[in-house]
């Protein structure tokens, strides 16, 4: 590839608020990857690392600069369906992943919520899923690594060699090289299904207890949460948990290890083509009818705690935004941008309520709240704690004067959770301050990244809007 191959464009983050020109490549191999750093490093530029552009806010933009767009990198290059492990190229995305392996009776041991996620972009991002209380994160399930770093050097990468490397590369939101290959360990699953059950949380302070409760037991645990409701039922929402099947207990179920069946449904009632459905959330969102749709949700949940335990495919129960295609164009024309704070659980409901109560005495309440348990893991920029997370989306205006209200408001929200020894997750955030670096990871993680960046990345090749946003 040469210069001329990079192409202006505009690239903006997934939620669509945060966005900006920029030149980007698309190469398809490792020599082109090293070719783009060397003919960048040799004329002082900068470069972004993007995977599926599934990051709401900007953490995979370079206004301005160049970013490597990695989604054509996507072989299988090698699967051991007996030991369950996936040698994968960077844009490999979590549903090729799972559609090769399925049907011999494999899974991802973590997924988000939605399978258009790189595996690139999930090791640099470190993320998470609904069973993040049990099985840690994705970056626990990935054996090994090889990282071409800024300087042209390629490091094998695993927990015992270049052990650092591992830790750091892993969470580190791109900015210590390019993964070329990654190894990834699957989970044996003995059905296509999962055993699903709803139940009811009356509020914030019982959502919590359930989770609780049935962190030691439950395969997955997530609640959906009404943050209209205020007063004594602050807080209140559907739980679901779910539970893998052992050997022989859904004969039905392996049926379901063909990955047609695995896909979420693309109609409603087999007839009204879901990509149809997005102009009625629009309505929904900007006529204000949010609060009333939230309701009759709470109204159906004992309906469907009575009818549980149900069986659900995995993708359907885990890929809940992929239910309704481009179902992000729903806030347009501002775009959207989630707040996810996690807190330690000592101070969680006390941070968490306080979250909720100032959203709603700003007149800004999300149109989403998802709750989950947590627990720490190993790696050097988590963002993960021995607590819990509220995802919260927010619908952006376009009118400048809310735009910013809103962003202030997430800042101060920001401030409580990082005064309480809370956490953030970079690949949601879109409006942390660069004082905030440190917080949230403390000093000596702070320092020890930054060692890194100057060993491996020192004319700082490597950079992002978010990047700079936090003085990284």
């Amino acid at each position: 590839m040469t210069s001329g191959d990079w192409s202006e464009q505009m690239v903006r983050g997934w939620g669509m608020a945060v966005g900006g020109r920029a030149h980007v490549l698309r190469p398809t191999s490792a020599e082109q990857v090293a070719g783009a750093f060397s003919q960048v490093r040799a004329q002082g530029g900068s470069i972004a690392l993007r995977g599926s552009g599934c990051s709401y806010g900007d953490a995979a933009l370079l206004t301005g600069g160049r970013v490597l767009d990695l989604s054509g990198m996507k072989r299988i290059l090698a699967f051991d369906p007996v030991a369950g492990v996936a040698r994968v190229e960077p844009g490999v995305t979590i549903r090729e992943l799972w559609k090769h392996t399925i049907s011999y009776g494999w899974w991802p041991k973590v997924v988000p919520g939605t399978s258009a996620v790189s595996c690139g972009g999930a090791a640099a991002m470190n993320i998470h899923g609904k069973n993040n209380f049990a099985m840690g994160t994705f970056g626990e399930s990935v054996r090994s690594f090889v990282l071409l770093t800024p300087e042209g050097q390629t490091l094998h990468c695993s927990r015992e060699q270049n052990a650092d490397v591992y830790f750091a590369a892993i969470s580190g939101f791109g900015m210590l090289g390019c993964f070329l290959e990654l190894e990834i360990e699957l989970k044996r699953v003995h059905s296509g299904r999962l055993n699903v059950s709803a139940i009811v949380a009356r509020d914030l302070a019982h959502n919590l207890q359930i989770l609780e409760d049935m962190r030691g037991e439950a395969d997955y645990l997530v609640s959906w949460l009404d943050l209209h409701s205020s007063g004594r039922e602050l807080g209140r929402g559907v739980m679901h948990r779910a539970d893998q099947f052992g050997p022989g207990e859904d004969p039905e179920g392996l049926r379901y290890f063909d990955p047609a069946l695995q896909d979420v449904p693309t109609t409603m009632f087999g007839v009204v083509p879901k990509g149809w459905l997005w102009p009625g959330m629009w309505a929904a969102t900007h006529l204000g009818q949010v609060k009333w749709i939230n309701w009759a949700k709470m109204k159906a949940g004992p309906r469907e705690a009575k009818h549980s335990p149900y069986r659900q495919s995995h993708g359907a129960f885990h890929f809940l935004l992929d239910y309704v295609p481009r179902w992000q164009w729903m806030t347009k024309p501002g775009g959207l941008i989630q707040f996810q704070p996690f807190v330690p659980q000592a101070t969680g409901e006390l941070v968490l309520r306080t979250v909720i109560e100032e959203c709603q005495k700003a007149g800004m309440v999300p149109y989403l709240g998802v709750l989950k348990r947590h627990r720490p893991d190993p790696f050097l920029m988590t963002h993960a704690v021995d607590g819990y997370s509220l995802a919260m989306d927010f619908a952006v205006s376009v009118v400048r004067s809310k735009r910013q209200k809103l962003w202030r408001l997430c800042q101060r929200l920001a401030d409580v959770v990082l005064d309480a020894g809370g956490r953030f997750y970079y690949a949601k955030d879109a409006i942390l301050m660069e004082s905030s670096f440190a917080k949230v990871h403390g000093e000596d993680a702070v320092q020890r990244f930054r060692a890194l960046k100057n060993r491996l990345d020192p004319q700082r090749l490597l950079q992002t809007d978010l990047a700079r946003r936090l003085g990284v």
